[in-house]
């Protein structure tokens, strides 16, 4: 098992259910608040009292005063957090109707906002941390000063961000931002693919278990999209019960109850406990993730273009082929990943299917090539995309599908509504592209 990808891609998903949610980033921060109330409550206790009253920038009072004065303002940044979640609503609003729901994760992965709502959030949880570690008498008890200070400190540091995310929603719901950070999703999921080559010993690339008839089948336990994959376990297993598990399924397909998930070949008899082992490595869920879908990350940037078309927005379509043509270019890049892992000795144990680059441009052209076959910079812009992808081709099979997205985008020009020098000019680009590619001979 010498695979890095297969290493990571527990990490990748969880790191991505993590990323892609409010509550992660506020909760880590409010640890950290907590952890900063009993670091300077300790150091307030031994800087002498008198060094401290004697300033003008730090806050002093008796501890009934204090507790409230902390209770106080822990409640009016509670109440001033309402219009942050106020103004985290418009962005909201705007994703899901202008570029689709499905985008909305790109919102709640930004940084600057879970950032904004963890201050507000920590900022709270260490005003009423410190209250509460206030005792209920006064009498021989000196007040943390520098603890209440720094409480003020962080109530001004909560409104700066609140500036802070006003201005960054701004910019964030512009065609632009989306754009680019769906690319940049579609550029991770394309480096996650990244592999060494596999183990090429005496069983390697052998044929012979896979073309052995039966082999037990493992049906899924609900209907939905396959969210993960944990190739990780399926090759502890195959390892553990000497076998060899095909899987017949990939990230991102949709399953209905009972249908056949892997099938698995050993000289023993298959028991129902392989079979659990094997359903616990395929997460089924109601909801696809680019953190292993690579077909979905390209999704996210076609469906955006999309709806760009429908509004009559062809800069921002233009702008989706752009990284679509970048993330093609870089999967060519890389080279197919494998579909065949061995274990150490050269057996073979895991058989996959993995995203073709047909698949991939399939996906990143066919239906905004006809949705744009009325749109002459669109079609324009898709065979420059093309041709710039083509020139990271080196083998016939990748040729072969960008020819066809060629002869496909001449088809759709010659059944549109353009006008005939729109169409000539097209149909001599799309010449000029065919020729241009490696296998045009």
């Amino acid at each position: 098992m010498s695979n890095a990808k297969i290493r990571r891609a527990r990490i990748r998903y969880t790191r991505d259910r993590i990323r892609v949610n409010f509550w992660f980033t506020p909760l880590l921060m409010s640890a950290g608040a907590i952890i900063l109330a009993g670091i300077l409550l300790w150091v307030d206790a031994r800087i002498p009292y008198d060094f401290t009253a004697i300033s003008r920038l730090v806050l002093k009072g008796g501890v009934s005063e204090t507790r409230m004065f902390l209770i106080n303002l822990g409640t009016t940044i509670l109440l001033t957090a309402g219009v942050v979640f106020t103004l985290l609503t418009l962005p909201l609003s705007t994703m899901a109707s202008q570029y689709g729901s499905r985008l909305i994760r790109l919102f709640m992965g930004d940084r600057t906002t879970q950032f904004v709502l963890g201050m507000f959030v920590s900022t709270v949880v260490y005003c009423w941390a410190v209250a509460e570690s206030l005792p209920l008498e006064e009498e021989g008890w000196q007040i943390p000063q520098l603890t209440l200070t720094a409480a003020v400190l962080l109530l001004l540091v909560s409104f700066a961000s609140l500036i802070l995310l006003a201005q960054h929603l701004s910019t964030m719901i512009q065609a632009p931002t989306i754009v680019g950070k769906a690319g940049t999703e579609l550029q991770d999921a394309i480096c996650s693919l990244a592999q060494e080559e596999p183990w090429s010993g005496p069983d390697g690339g052998s044929p012979d278990l896979m073309a052995e008839a039966g082999g037990h089948p493992v049906r899924a336990m609900k209907a939905g999209y396959i969210r993960f994959i944990d190739h990780d376990h399926l090759l502890a297993v195959a390892n553990g019960k000497d076998a060899v598990i095909e899987l017949r399924i990939k990230t991102g397909h949709f399953v209905g109850r009972g249908v056949v998930l892997a099938l698995v070949r050993r000289a023993g008899k298959v028991d129902t406990g392989l079979d659990r082992e094997v359903q616990h490595a395929i997460h089924i869920g109601d909801q696809r993730s680019p953190a292993q879908d690579v077909v979905y990350a390209v999704t996210l940037l076609t469906e955006t273009a999309l709806r760009a078309m429908s509004d009559n927005d062809s800069y921002t379509a233009m702008m989706c082929l752009d990284y679509l043509g970048e993330g093609l270019a870089l999967y060519l890049r890389q080279g197919e990943p494998t579909s065949r892992y061995h274990d150490r000795y050269g057996r073979l144990r895991l058989v996959t299917e993995p995203v073709t680059f047909g698949e991939l441009v399939s996906e990143s052209f066919d239906t905004l090539r006809h949705a744009g076959r009325d749109s002459a910079p669109v079609l324009r812009h898709m065979l420059d995309v093309i041709a710039a992808v083509g020139t990271e081709v080196t083998s016939p099979g990748p040729c072969q599908t960008l020819r066809r997205q060629v002869s496909l985008i001449r088809d759709e020009v010659r059944t549109s509504s353009l006008i005939d020098e729109d169409r000539r000019s097209i149909c001599r680009n799309a010449d000029l592209v065919e020729a241009a590619l490696p296998c045009a001979g």
